[in-house]
């Protein structure tokens, strides 16, 4: 199928190119059956052919939606296949988005397929980040710091991490079943002011939601985008309070059971008025730490305060926690990705839709956290 989008190298003209899909699944460990399967425009441009060429006349649609911790991505197609399935459930592969010189992989496993009428397939696959979704466990941490523990919560659902050393060890940290590992993945990371999500690799990682940089690609109002929506709303909290180690933990390690409602001397506060929001971290005994995870969850709250949402053409190699700039628009400057969800087949090509946050908002920083501390 050929598909002729604008491009993002700017000017008033877009340039013409052609996105393609590629689909690359093999039978599970252990398994027999199945095929290497493909899917793409110019299938034969990536060295495939026979019946995997066959199969890229055959999508019909594409959609994979990818975001942060403790959101889960996932992929979901539409074929018309010949004869059996080309995969079955269980089954590993990779999903490749192209277009000009940008791609981007997205390493998956199928989690289903469904055989519809008139010869339609649907399936619907995910990563690492659906395995920690559905795990829960009980566990107990001691004088471990946030990147080792992280690390083996994804160890202990087996799924490959990326994640090193986050510096100073939390005296404690319980990992309890009320809770997924995918939500205390993001707990673990934002207590450590970072986010969490799965790179190119499949591997679970840390982002840092403060960095600045180059922006991995530039949008133009009337050139790349295709719908704009930028929202200013008000505070969902006034003032914010982080609480670390309380009155117990002053008590000694005898003192673990105590029930006293006793705030201890670790707390910082931003913002002010209301409605008030209070966060319990009593694994956190330093007041960096504390700080740190401050400043976190302020930004969190900035990007609840000033966000959009655009939908662009092309793109292929966007991801959540990467920065994107605005041109042409009532808040040009550099955007955060929170959320991704591209879409391909022939009717549109290949489109991506943006959930996006102002870079850098939010509550001052850690210096202004520390600053907080009372």
């Amino acid at each position: 199928m050929d598909l002729e989008l604008p491009s993002l190298a700017g000017g008033t003209q877009p340039a013409i190119l052609r996105p393609r899909v590629a689909l690359d699944f093999a039978p599970a460990a252990g398994e027999g059956g199945g095929m290497l399967g493909a899917l793409s425009d110019a299938a034969s441009a990536l060295g495939l052919g026979g019946d995997a060429a066959a199969l890229a006349d055959r999508l019909i649609s594409l959609r994979l939606v990818r975001s942060l911790a403790p959101e889960v991505d996932s992929a979901e197609f539409l074929l018309l296949p010949e004869g059996a399935p080309p995969f079955a459930a269980g089954d590993p592969g990779s999903i490749t988005l192209a277009a000009a010189d940008a791609s981007a992989r997205f390493p998956c496993r199928v989690e289903a397929v469904e055989q519809r009428g008139h010869g339609l397939l649907r399936a619907l696959a995910g990563n690492g980040g659906r395995i920690l979704a559905q795990s829960r466990l009980s566990r107990s941490y001691a004088n471990q710091d946030a990147g080792a523990i992280i690390g083996d919560l994804a160890q202990q659902a087996g799924v490959d991490s990326a994640v090193g050393s986050l510096g100073r060890s939390l005296p404690r940290y319980v990992a309890d079943d009320r809770r997924s590992l995918y939500e205390h993945v993001a707990a673990l990371a934002a207590s450590a002011g970072r986010l969490a999500g799965f790179d190119e690799d499949g591997r679970l990682a840390l982002l840092d939601d403060t960095a600045t940089g180059e922006a991995l690609a530039t949008f133009t109002l009337g050139v790349d985008i295709l719908d704009m929506r930028l929202v200013d709303r008000l505070p969902h909290a006034g003032a914010l309070l982080v609480d670390g180690a309380g009155a117990a933990d002053a008590g000694g390690g005898e003192a673990w059971s105590w029930l006293r409602k006793q705030v201890g001397p670790l707390r910082a506060a931003s913002g002010e008025g209301t409605p008030q929001r209070r966060l319990a971290a009593p694994w956190l005994t330093a007041p960096q730490a504390v700080a740190g995870l401050l400043g976190a969850r302020s930004r969190a709250e900035a990007r609840q305060r000033r966000f959009g949402r655009l939908l662009v053409q092309g793109a292929p190699q966007l991801r959540p926690g990467a920065l994107v700039a605005l041109k042409g628009t009532p808040a040009d400057g550099n955007w955060l990705i929170t959320r991704l969800e591209q879409r391909f087949d022939a009717r549109h090509g290949l489109t991506a839709r943006l959930d996006i946050a102002e870079a850098g908002g939010g509550g001052g920083g850690l210096a202004s956290a520390l600053g907080g501390l009372l």
